[in-house]
């Protein structure tokens, strides 16, 4: 949807203007409703392992969480 369709349907952006015309709306029940320019991945599951490095408050109940993804085994061995 637009961003301003976002807008208007109540999702919060946390990146100011950063975002394109078209953006995407994720809403987790009735919880969370949040603007994204576009997903990284489909699923958590494909970025392997990672580690929390920052966890931090942003708001009443809204935490981020900041992580770096642990080099997979095999790739970039010489």
């Amino acid at each position: 949807m637009s961003l301003v369709e976002a807008r208007d349907a109540g999702a919060i952006g946390l990146f100011g203007e950063r975002y394109g015309e078209r953006v995407l709306v994720y809403a987790i029940g009735d919880f969370s409703r949040e603007i994204c320019g576009g997903p990284h991945v489909a699923r958590t599951a494909e970025l392997g392992r990672f580690h929390v490095v920052k966890d931090e408050a942003v708001g009443a109940g809204v935490r981020r969480i900041r992580a770096v993804l642990e080099p997979a085994a095999g790739k970039g061995d010489a």
